[in-house]
């Protein structure tokens, strides 16, 4: 794949905005659990959208890795 350099600039502003939702969401909340007793589970919204930014972020290292093209 060939690339040119906007294209990279591009993909180091979606890299960054990456790793800052990492950041927000990478931590620890509490889920309301409704029985006879109210417990609460712990639960990381990371945990949920993992696959989602290993794929992208997978894709990113293969354009960033790509040849780049003058302009």
């Amino acid at each position: 794949m060939k690339v040119n350099n906007e294209v990279i600039d591009e993909i180091k502003k979606i890299r960054n905005a990456l790793d800052n939702m990492y950041d927000v969401l990478n931590v620890s909340l509490y889920k309301k659990n409704t029985a006879a007793k109210i417990t609460y589970s712990e639960v990381n919204p990371f945990n949920e959208v993992a696959d989602n930014f290993e794929y992208i972020s997978t894709k990113i290292r293969e354009i960033q890795d790509s040849e780049i093209i003058g302009d």
